[in-house]
């Protein structure tokens, strides 16, 4: 059984408001993912803020109430889940094909399975306003959601770090600092996150050409 767990708790910190609820292509951006893989998967939950729980939903998709960071959310879903493997992904990437869903998922011989893409551009290492070094970008890959990953060894994982005050930019992550096996597919370099109201430009021009794309 494969549980989908959709991101969309964020606060904005960064975007200024909720950006989970800004209208993208006519639509809130969350929406996006969750029409794409709704019955997709054995179930879905969706993780809202407080103050979002009464956001009405399609049928079929249960809600949970986040928490104060992303690691928090993840638990609080992992502890409603059912699927002996859980798909997470965060509502802020739109464009995740159903096609990368369904390799990550394919976990093989790993506990956990993630995409990524290599790094373009050339790295800086800087400090107090002056470069310190180029960064060898060889083997170096940006991570991305979705992820998939055994929901046992995650939630194990989660509750040894809590237990610690660790805190993982990504599920991953976790998985990393206590010794289990990570797999990577190759991502696409279309879903992108978005972070800044600035994203949102990118994210009509990407969009508009996926819709007209056969």
């Amino acid at each position: 059984m494969i549980s989908l767990i959709l991101l969309s708790a964020g606060e904005g910190r960064r975007f200024g408001r909720k950006k989970q609820f800004e209208k993208l292509l006519g639509k809130p951006l969350f929406m996006h993912s969750l029409e794409r893989l709704l019955g997709r998967f054995n179930e879905t939950l969706i993780v809202l803020d407080k103050d979002s729980m009464d956001t009405p939903m399609p049928e079929g998709v249960r809600k949970v109430e986040g928490g104060k960071e992303r690691q928090d959310s993840v638990f609080n879903a992992l502890l409603e889940a059912r699927g002996d493997v859980v798909l997470i992904h965060d509502c802020a990437r739109p464009f995740a094909s159903l096609k990368l869903f369904e390799k990550v998922v394919n976990l093989g011989e790993y506990d956990g399975k993630i995409c990524a893409v290599p790094v373009r551009d050339t790295l800086k290492r800087v400090a107090g306003g002056m470069v310190i070094e180029t960064v060898d970008r060889s083997g170096l890959w940006q991570a991305q959601t979705p992820q998939a990953f055994k929901r046992g060894v995650l939630l194990e994982c989660h509750f040894r770090g809590r237990s610690e005050g660790f805190f993982a930019t990504d599920d991953a992550m976790l998985l990393e600092r206590y010794g289990y096996r990570v797999g990577v597919v190759e991502g696409e370099f279309t879903n992108i996150k978005i972070t800044y109201p600035e994203d949102m430009l990118l994210a009509e021009a990407i969009g508009k050409v996926l819709l007209i794309s056969p």
